[in-house]
């Protein structure tokens, strides 16, 4: 069974429903390292950052290290490392540091951290499912 149709994915939508804002902190990490793992499983770093789901790399990095994912989190950080000491959640401005970081490094810049990720040695999604599940359980009690 995958992830998008758990039964905890379900009841994450349904509270996501209520607005991303009204989402607990681990709910957060979980959409975000959901789509961490989605756009570079697809493309690579590059299109995760230069997308919208670009907006929670810093609820990604932080749900990777929450949950003690330490290779994924170095592979992220190690990307993150290149727009300096503010990443900026606005899309436009993050959109045009990336052409600068590709202009600087080249397009290839982000593909070694990439391929980290995309050889899933730790297998995040599933861990911070995992979390919710547990989380979910104890509200319910």
């Amino acid at each position: 069974m995958g992830v998008s149709s758990s039964p905890t994915w379900k009841q994450l939508e349904a509270r996501w429903d209520q607005g991303f804002d009204t989402l607990l902190r681990e709910e957060q990490e979980a959409i975000a390292l959901w789509w961490l793992e989605a756009e570079t499983m697809n493309g690579t770093l590059n299109q995760f950052y230069w997308n919208s789901s670009g907006d929670l790399a810093l609820l990604a990095r932080d749900g990777l290290r929450s949950l003690g994912m330490t290779i994924t989190l170095a592979a992220l950080g190690s990307t993150l490392a290149y727009f300096g000491a503010t990443y900026p959640l606005d899309r436009d401005v993050r959109m045009a540091v990336l052409e600068v970081i590709e202009a600087q490094h080249g397009e290839e810049v982000f593909t070694p951290a990439s391929q980290i990720i995309q050889d899933l040695p730790e297998d995040f999604v599933q861990a911070a499912m995992e979390r919710l599940a547990g989380l979910y359980a104890r509200e319910s009690a």
